[in-house]
């Protein structure tokens, strides 16, 4: 929502918002672009006089704005809605979706057409470390967007990236997630069809075939051009075979436009990345990555890409269990093999988590505080940290630099 409200802003809009809390760094993007931080879920005066209010899909029935802009009838949009009709009708759209890896092939794919003087808009779902920014909007004929599967609005249960009209579509991996919204991985390929479904002929399909998921959907109908991934072996200044994949899928891509696969590895080998994916903080005792892996597979792909960067290094994994499919043990068969490659590993959650318990060889811990202490008392076997978390770190990493 801070990068949809960038957007209007470029666009001419007058914006202000609302919500429950504001977590960095998408908080300091808002307050770079002069947005106060209206922190409640009660009516303010802003809504009394708007032309039109975006409603973002964390609101429910029974929330009191919600309430009073149907009672007011208060015109409304969902995001994905509002950005198809005002942002995206007249671009050329690149759309990456998969259930890992959106928001670094997204930035991949962005870097790609800026390095080749094409300037083009974008949205993506974590800040882009070259322009600090999660968002842009230029003249550019192209329009690069994160395309997430989970559901739109309270009153939209589709995917949010049905509305994005691709006209090239990124897949790189579906894996059960959104356990809130989605019963069983049917459910999920059933969105992603849908999707297919709406694009012409002329439109391209990017996706692993190795994926069996993938297979399957592509299986239930395709019209567009199929493009598969081919997986580059090496890319100077990218770690990790998860990496490596979404790099791939990003050259695809820009195959579709004109731009060579030479040229495109010649600009993701200047890649800066994207803050809070794998992104190496300053620090002086050990090394420090924050990274948003909050899936098994995504937990894996980190430690093994950190492992292949730092052979030999002994490495400490601070996990919170925070996100929604976590919380309620959708995850819990594979979680303990995620953390194979970390040498310590400390799990962490301020919630009772009833099925954590006895499930995985780990203790859970409820207190951060108690964590810090253990690692600054073994610090002699400390070489890296790496917090996974899809939640605020900022206070965790502060606590850390102060070991």
């Amino acid at each position: 929502m801070a990068g949809l409200a960038g957007l209007a802003i470029q666009k001419g809009y007058k914006v202000t918002g609302q919500d429950k809390a504001y977590y960095s760094p998408m908080s300091d993007q808002l307050i770079s672009l002069g947005i106060k931080e209206n922190k409640t879920e009660e009516i303010i005066n802003d809504l009394h006089k708007c032309d039109a209010v975006i409603i973002g899909n964390s609101q429910s029935r029974g929330n009191e704005s919600v309430e009073y802009i149907l009672d007011k009838n208060i015109n409304y949009y969902s995001g994905p809605e509002w950005i198809k009709k005002y942002i995206l009708m007249d671009k050329h759209v690149f759309v990456v979706s998969g259930t890992h890896g959106k928001t670094t092939t997204t930035s991949m794919l962005i870097k790609i057409l800026k390095d080749s003087d094409l300037d083009p808009s974008y949205l993506v779902g974590g800040i882009f470390k070259e322009d600090n920014i999660s968002f842009k909007y230029t003249n550019s004929d192209y329009f690069i967007i994160e395309g997430d599967e989970y559901d739109t609005s309270f009153f939209d249960k589709r995917s949010k990236f049905f509305h994005y009209i691709p006209k090239t579509l990124i897949i790189n991996n579906i894996e059960f997630d959104h356990s809130d919204i989605f019963e069983n991985i049917d459910q999920i390929k059933k969105q992603f069809h849908f999707l297919i479904r709406t694009m012409s002929k002329n439109t391209n399909v990017i996706y692993d075939n190795f994926d069996k998921n993938i297979s399957s959907l592509i299986s239930m109908g395709c019209w567009s051009k199929k493009i598969k991934i081919n997986q580059i072996k090496n890319i100077k200044n990218i770690i990790g075979e998860h990496n490596l994949k979404n790099a791939s899928a990003a050259i695809e891509a820009a195959k579709t436009i004109g731009i060579t696969k030479d040229k495109s590895i010649k600009s993701l080998e200047k890649f800066s990345g994207v803050k809070r994916r794998l992104e190496l903080i300053n620090n002086d005792k050990f090394v420090i990555y924050d990274d948003f892996a909050h899936h098994p597979t995504a937990i894996s792909a980190s430690i093994e890409a950190v492992r292949s960067k730092h052979p030999g290094s002994n490495i400490t994994v601070i996990f919170e269990i925070r996100s929604n499919s976590m919380t309620s043990g959708a995850h819990k068969e594979n979680l303990k093999n995620s953390f194979a490659g970390a040498d310590q590993v400390y799990i962490y959650c301020n919630r009772e988590i009833n099925w954590f318990k006895n499930a995985n060889n780990f203790k859970l811990y409820n207190d951060i505080n108690t964590i810090i202490e253990k690692i600054s008392a073994n610090t002699e076997n400390v070489d890296i940290v790496i917090l996974m978390s899809n939640g605020d770190t900022s206070f965790i990493i502060k606590k850390l630099k102060q070991i």
